[in-house]
């Protein structure tokens, strides 16, 4: 793992894990796109580690060795220009593959960095590869998770082209919230979040002191507070009016009929 010296090794691999059930049809990887749940990737893990503090595990322009599934916590995907402005493509949140990229033999577009407090499995990029040439299943698993993130960036392009800054910052708070109930997280109105202003400034095209101002008004009109590490939706019917959010874009590449193919 880059910059190892911000991750311990867990004790325990896979005792995360223990409350899913992979019988359970609601929470099956076709209904959530979570990789924890493909038994045949994670019987493959070289190990499980938790980091500390920011810490790099892809680099853009490498090859990547490695390939991670994020097992609790958060992280972000982001390509940084040569001035060192950074945007932002996606946050990753528990039961996400880091980079699907890093299955592949070309050099990495993007960089990922997990954030504090993270569990992550480690996985021989080369031996995944080889698992999901041999299984159907596993490349429709990729295939869904493709078409997913996808979806994902055509919205954060109309989040960028068309949405005011409020629009913005409501419309991600509410994908935050409808991700994480997607993998089954009972957070009611509280969502424990690492992330600081500079992170929404970069995937939001916004300056830091824009993102204050605006996090200000959402809140004095009750809309939603983020303190603390803590985001709390206040008037969640209220806050989708505002953002036009409309989560069926969250739905692309879940289909329970993936999980009919070989196992």
């Amino acid at each position: 793992m880059a910059d190892s010296e911000n991750a311990t090794g867990a004790q325990d691999p896979g005792a995360e894990l223990d409350s899913h059930s992979p019988d359970d049809r609601e929470f099956s990887f076709g209904a959530t796109l979570d990789w924890r749940r493909l038994d045949q990737i994670q019987a493959l893990g070289t190990r499980q580690s938790a980091v500390n503090k920011p810490t790099t595990v892809l680099r853009q322009g490498q090859i990547a060795a490695s390939f991670y599934i994020l097992v609790d916590g958060w992280g972000l995907r982001y390509r940084q220009l040569g001035d060192g402005r950074r945007q932002i493509l996606s946050f990753l949140l528990p039961g996400d593959p880091v980079t699907l990229s890093a299955l592949s033999p070309r050099r990495l577009a993007h960089s990922v960095q997990l954030l504090p407090d993270c569990v992550v499995s480690e996985f021989d990029a080369d031996a995944v590869a080889e698992k999901l040439h041999g299984s159907e299943y596993l490349q429709a698993c990729v295939n869904a998770s493709y078409e997913h993130e996808l979806a994902m960036a055509d919205e954060l392009l109309t989040n960028l082209g068309r949405r005011s800054a409020k629009e913005r910052i409501a419309h991600l708070m509410l994908e935050f919230d409808s991700r994480l109930k997607l993998r089954g997280a009972d957070h009611n109105r509280d969502i424990s979040m690492p992330l600081r202003q500079r992170h929404l400034a970069d995937a939001l095209g916004l300056t830091t002191i824009h993102v204050n101002r605006t996090l200000r008004i959402l809140r004095n009109e009750n809309l939603i507070d983020m303190r603390g590490g803590i985001l709390r939706i206040l008037e969640r019917d209220r806050l989708i009016a505002l953002a036009k959010f409309d989560a069926a874009y969250l739905s692309a590449g879940t289909a329970n009929g993936i999980d009919a193919g070989e196992h």
